[in-house]
């Protein structure tokens, strides 16, 4: 255990950068970090560029929590004529700004939240401060650019959610001081009191589904690479078997996502089933929108980091169908706790949802088997202990 002076706690701001106007799984992780982070030895304070409907809940776990938006960098190659200009505005220029928020909190540790490809600027500010600084790595796709290569050398540490994207920092041959895996938690027993039959049935009655048809949901921002085109093309083939089935897709559209959500809605219009397919937009009751289904697709058509939304369905104790790729293959274990399909297959994505449909107790049984397997690897607690060792290790080592 970390040792302090008596009354003397080590101050991290994390900073949350997510600027496209939807509350993903990264801000959900973080709360529930924050949640049962050890305020005993830390006091966190939390940067949002864009104010949010968790910030209460925010404000209810960290000492502070500041909306400013510093208009984050993204990771932009030095090959190109516009590198330079873009680094001075984005990197440079903004250091000033940056040296304010330090003052004002004066972290002893910087926590990014979403990547370690953006937000040089960040860990240029702490280099030259002399603060620490680690970045949360939810699904950094290569390449990395040159900048990313330079600027990583700044960091304590990379906190990847999943084993393949830890090895994906390390097969390109970047170069933090540490490369770390902790898996995202979900507490099963907080979602436990959705769980009801009675709950159930009113939110089907809502949907305007009866007890006797499967319900088939998605639940993620609408965006390519989430694939809910596939899922619709899915439920089209089983629709047109005739069976009594339903779909749900839950969730917001991503900014620039908005062609894709067209193209879900004409492909909807073209096959005559938007009756049988609903796009519900954003939601926030989820457990209990999930508690409603029989069954829940993942359909991402790249490699998914760590799922959280595939832990909030392990919770529910739901049999899942899910792309076969990244983190996934962690979550699930195929045949299992869950069905494992290939990406943008939408066929075996069928065939999958249709063997659940033809033994639901079968079925049934691969749901609590995730519930155990959720319990078993992937609690907060876990998530909690797996980053506080890291901070552990990156303030021993200064001593």
């Amino acid at each position: 255990m970390l040792k302090t002076e008596v009354g003397t706690k080590r101050r991290i701001l994390y900073i949350e950068s997510n600027t496209d106007g939807t509350i993903g799984g990264s801000y959900y992780s973080l709360l529930y970090l924050l949640e049962g982070l050890n305020k005993e030895l830390y006091e966190p304070h939390v940067l949002f560029c864009q104010d949010n409907i968790l910030v209460p809940r925010f404000k209810e776990v960290a000492e502070e929590v500041i909306v400013h938006n510093y208009d984050p960098s993204g990771s932009n190659p030095f090959n190109s004529w516009k590198a330079i200009p873009r680094f001075m505005k984005h990197i440079v220029l903004k250091q000033l700004e940056l040296r304010k928020i330090i003052k004002r909190v004066r972290p002893d540790l910087v926590h990014l939240n979403n990547t370690y490809a953006a937000n040089h600027e960040w860990m240029l500010a702490c280099r030259l401060n002399n603060i620490r600084i680690v970045a949360h790595d939810r699904g950094t796709r290569p390449p990395s650019t040159w900048q990313t290569r330079v600027f990583i050398r700044f960091l304590e540490a990379t906190i990847s959610v999943s084993e393949a994207y830890k090895n994906i920092v390390i097969e390109q041959g970047l170069k933090p001081k540490r490369i770390r895996r902790v898996y995202n938690g979900l507490d099963a027993e907080k979602l436990k009191k959705y769980r009801s039959i009675q709950d159930r049935r009113k939110v089907r009655e809502s949907l305007g589904i009866n007890e006797n048809t499967i319900l088939v949901g998605m639940v993620g921002n609408i965006d390519y690479w989430k694939g809910q085109l596939v899922f619709i093309k899915a439920m089209d083939i089983l629709v047109k078997e005739n069976r009594d089935i339903h779909g749900v897709i839950i969730g917001k559209t991503a900014i620039g996502a908005e062609s894709y959500e067209q193209e879900i809605q004409q492909f909807l219009n073209d096959k005559k089933i938007t009756g049988k397919v609903n796009l519900l937009g954003f939601r926030q009751d989820i457990p209990q929108l999930l508690n409603a289904m029989d069954i829940f697709v993942h359909a991402s058509v790249e490699p998914e980091p760590f799922g959280r939304v595939i832990l909030e369905a392990m919770a529910m104790a739901k049999p899942i169908v899910a792309t076969k790729s990244g983190g996934t293959l962690e979550q699930i274990e195929h045949e299992h706790s869950g069905l494992l399909v290939p990406m943008g297959d939408h066929q075996s994505m069928a065939n999958a949802i249709k063997k659940y449909t033809t033994d639901m107790k079968w079925a049934n049984s691969i749901g609590d088997n995730a519930l155990e397997r959720l319990n078993g690897f992937f609690s907060i607690a876990n998530m909690v202990k797996g980053v506080e060792d890291v901070y552990e290790e990156i303030f021993d080592s200064r001593k």
